[in-house]
């Protein structure tokens, strides 16, 4: 098979199947069996895609398998789903997209290597516009929250998103409204489209939400990432959202919640992470909010940690060191401590007190009010007006 779908001619993989011909099986095994599928994906491993390809669509395959796909073959050749597998190719590249599949190098394993270690399922390709894949998740902070967030949120998503892609990390996040938008805005106008990833939940030829087009538009001919996989033409879906997150969770090395509800879909892109072995952050707010509720929720359970500025979220990623806190400045009184403390605190600040009543005020007795009276003079903390003494600062 010669090269249609936009890789080298001639490239060849084991067994003499071509990265065409794997892409092609790949496409088809993405637009008759729903992602993500525990038993296709165990069925791929076994087989690999181009022959677990050829039985699905000449009904070939295990039971469950053929059931699962039963919905998108019945009434369909198998020529006729490879054309459909081979025009999902084609149209992907109309739209500025490609298949990028496992046996590709840009396929970023690293990033994909923890789900292998997770009950979650790897995708089996990904669609993609604009620049290459990252390599790996290192580097990179997930930034998700509600999107229908307050003002509060908005501008916690853009400031963070803003620091930390101007300190060289990548910003990942799902194109919604509210805290995605946000966080890609935030990330671009620190490092451009270069620093962001956007993960649809929908086909990759498609924008959704459409008010975001532009955004999104502006992130894949930029120089940053817009992936999905669902085939082209895959409209978005309640459910399509929440298989996506567990993506969205796998290109950073840190998630961190914006904002929140008890029963947000955000919760799951935090599930997923935490099941991927990612860290997590939550950001708090006010607890008045009940956006805020879900963020508290992570924290209180501990699957959280705080986030509140760009130096906690790269902190946990481990590109640096957290400068130690500023160092308070010395103040004259920080070296008066024990009995020589308590008589500085009975010392007036106008007037004076006899050394009788210093020993009454502050309970130390008379000859040690003596010797701590001495010991503030030489500090200059107070000065002696006859039998009186008083505070100098």
């Amino acid at each position: 098979m010669t090269a249609k779908y936009g890789v080298g001619q001639g490239e060849q993989l084991t067994m003499g199947e071509s990265i065409d011909e794997i892409r092609v099986a790949r496409a088809g095994l993405l637009r008759v069996i729903e992602p993500p599928s525990p038993t296709l994906a165990a069925f791929v491993a076994e087989h690999g895609p181009v022959l677990a390809w050829e039985k699905i669509r000449h009904r070939a395959a295990p039971g469950g398998l053929r059931r699962s796909a039963s919905g998108r073959t019945d009434g369909s050749t198998a020529d006729q789903l490879q054309r459909l597998a081979i025009d999902d190719l084609r149209r992907a590249s109309e739209s500025g997209a490609r298949l990028v599949v496992p046996e590709q190098d840009e396929w970023p394993a690293a990033t994909m290597a923890a789900f292998e270690m997770s009950d979650l399922v790897a995708p089996l390709g990904l669609y993609v516009r604009g620049t290459a894949l990252p390599p790996e998740q290192r580097g990179a902070v997930t930034i998700v929250g509600s999107r229908a967030c307050t003002a509060y949120g908005r501008r916690v998503a853009a400031e963070l998103a803003g620091d930390v892609a101007g300190r060289g990390s990548r910003v990942v996040s799902g194109a919604a409204f509210g805290v995605d938008a946000a966080a890609h805005r935030g990330a671009m106008s620190a490092a451009g489209a270069r620093s962001t990833i956007a993960v649809l939940a929908c086909g990759i030829d498609r924008v959704y939400p459409v008010a975001n087009k532009e955004l999104i538009d502006e992130i894949a001919a930029g120089g940053g990432v817009v992936l999905s996989e669902y085939p082209p033409g895959t409209t978005p879906a309640r459910h399509r959202f929440l298989v996506r997150n567990r993506l969205i969770a796998a290109f950073g090395a840190v998630t961190v919640v914006v904002e929140a509800g008890r029963r947000s879909g955000t919760i799951s892109t935090a599930n997923a992470a935490t099941e991927l072995n990612r860290v997590v952050m939550a950001v708090p707010g006010p607890v008045t909010s009940a956006l805020s509720i879900g963020c508290h929720d992570l924290l209180r359970k501990g699957q959280a940690v705080v986030a509140t500025s760009a130096s906690d979220v790269l902190d946990a990623m481990g590109l640096f060191e957290l400068s130690p806190p500023p160092e308070m400045p010395a103040k004259p009184t920080d070296l008066v401590v024990g009995e020589t403390a308590k008589v500085y605190e009975a010392l007036p600040g106008r007037g004076g007190r006899t050394v009788w009543e210093l020993a009454q005020e502050s309970g130390v007795p008379a000859g040690e009010v003596m010797i701590a009276l001495a010991e503030l003079e030489l500090q200059e903390l107070a000065e002696r007006d006859g039998p009186n003494w008083r505070r100098l600062r």
